[in-house]
């Protein structure tokens, strides 16, 4: 069977044999690049300052040991510094190393264990390297040179070779460090890149089965509260609202069908009847249909007005909202329905409240509340009544419906030392919800009661303009009714 290729797969092992195609691996690279570099400039000032260091001292102790024995054959003459150099040499301190020449006119060793190679007479004084035969080796020696009287030149350092050697072992060991030091960079890169592609794993894993279509699929979530996890979290947020999202189509999807279903049908219905009725009827029955879709206009407008808000545009023209005057003017527009039928609406609104959002939007989630406290309050006759006071009287006639509409400061329960807004309360005299249906009261095309006209639309409507303000939807039922609260967050 052929299976479909996912988006999140191609090439997926090709990628991990190539380590340069991670950004980790290089991230992690770079870093230990500069490392290295690090390393590389410390050692080299290191070696810089030994060496530096080490000839200082050679070159102090060189031009000591000169002054003294100039100073000695200017008191005391040829012979006396002939038999102090011997005795110079003869100490046993640092004879190994040590370089003493008393020459001649012509460059011609007097005294001295050294011969300066080629033989000749030196004319360059003070602080010099010159190559001299010491024994049976040919080595380098750094010396002091002094011009002597009667043409005779004095000689004084120390072999080189010494030092020379300790200058290449710490280059040796610079060098080893410094790839020693590029090792463990591209050894870690390479653990850091591993670290990462694990992490990643479960994310790649989990959205290749999302996109495949399985919307349940969650990326698991440590313990340890990093990078990852956090990252984790934010995309199982994203998920879970990904999911609802999709179940809400489906289920507004279906719901449409079905409930088009019987209208459309019924409209064909008559449509076809009515070519065999008299012309008066079928006048009737054409009037009937046009009222048929106008409903069913109507239903569209609404799924569409839930669509745009839903959709978030509306939040441009969000601003300040006088949460006190609106509340007046919806229930101006709506006392004379309630006086018409006896009924009575009350205002309590205190102190200045304002929130950030569109006065109509939320204009129209506060009527469609009224609207369902209007149609639902009183107990109409039904035996299931909050209370005595709102049983239907002896003559059968429906109490009179009491509705409240209020507003006051409040705070959001659950949220951290919680959060100040404006809570907007609508209270009817009604027999309430039964708790099972008031989870399903914002799904669209839901009626809690078959017997009252309507679309199954206002609260839906209600709850999507509540998310696009970032307030809080909550129904309960009251000892005498029931109440409709929404939660906006204050300006």
């Amino acid at each position: 069977m052929h299976r479909a290729s996912c988006p999140w797969e191609p090439d997926a092992v090709s990628e991990r044999a190539r380590p340069w195609s991670s950004t980790a691996f290089r991230l992690a690279l770079q870093f230990g690049g500069l490392m290295v570099l690090t390393v590389l400039v410390v050692l080299a000032v290191f070696y810089v300052q030994t060496v530096g260091v080490l000839r200082t001292r050679v070159d102090r102790q060189a031009e000591t040991n000169l002054r003294r024995l100039v100073d000695h054959a200017g008191k005391y003459g040829q012979q006396a510094l002939e038999a102090e150099i011997r005795q110079f040499l003869q100490d046993g301190v640092n004879t190994d190393t040590e370089i003493i020449i008393l020459m001649d006119s012509h460059g011609v060793p007097i005294v001295g264990n050294a011969t300066v190679i080629p033989l000749r007479r030196l004319t360059s004084m003070g602080i010099r390297e010159l190559k001299v035969r010491r024994g049976s080796r040919v080595v380098m020696g750094r010396v002091a040179v002094a011009e002597l009287p009667q043409g005779l030149s004095l000689a004084v350092g120390t072999d080189m070779q010494q030092q020379r050697d300790m200058e290449e072992l710490i280059g040796r060991a610079s060098l080893l460090a410094a790839l020693l030091s590029l090792l463990i960079a591209v050894i870690g890169a390479t653990m850091f890149r591993r670290l990462v592609d694990e992490r990643a794993a479960d994310i790649r894993n989990t959205m290749s089965r999302v996109a495949a279509g399985d919307l349940r699929q969650r990326i698991p979530v440590s313990a340890r509260a990093d990078e990852f996890s956090l990252l984790n979290r934010d995309i199982n947020s994203m998920l879970d609202r990904l999911e609802q999202l999709m179940e809400g189509i489906r289920h507004v999807s279906n719901t449409i069908a079905h409930n088009l279903r019987t209208p459309l049908t019924r409209i064909t219905l008559q449509l076809r009847n009515a070519r065999q009725l008299p012309p008066d009827e079928q006048a009737r029955t054409l009037m009937r249909v046009a009222g048929e879709v106008e409903e069913l206009g109507i239903v569209f407008d609404k799924l569409l007005q839930i669509a745009e808000v839903e959709s978030g545009t509306s939040r441009a023209a969000f601003g300040t909202v006088d949460i006190n005057a609106l509340l007046l003017d919806v229930a101006e527009f709506y006392e004379p329905l309630l006086d018409e039928g006896g009924g009575a609406l009350e205002v309590q609104v205190r102190g200045h409240l304002a929130a950030l959002g569109d006065g109509d939007l939320l204009a129209s989630a506060v009527a469609n509340l009224l609207d369902n406290a209007i149609k639902y309050g009183g107990a109409h006759g039904d035996p299931s009544a909050s209370s005595p006071t709102d049983a239907p009287p002896s003559d059968g006639t429906p109490p009179p419906v009491r509705v409240v509409l209020r507003a006051r400061a409040a705070t959001l329960d659950g949220e951290p030392q919680g959060a100040p807004g404006i809570e907007i309360l609508v209270e009817d005299n009604g027999p309430g919800v039964d708790p099972q249906a008031m989870e399903k009261m914002t799904t669209r095309f839901f009626r809690a009661r078959k017997d009252r006209s309507g679309y199954g639309l206002g609260l839906a409507s209600v709850h999507a303009i509540t998310q696009l303000h970032g307030g809080r939807l909550a129904f309960s039922n009251l000892p005498h009714g029931f109440q409709a609260r929404i939660w906006l967050p204050q300006t």
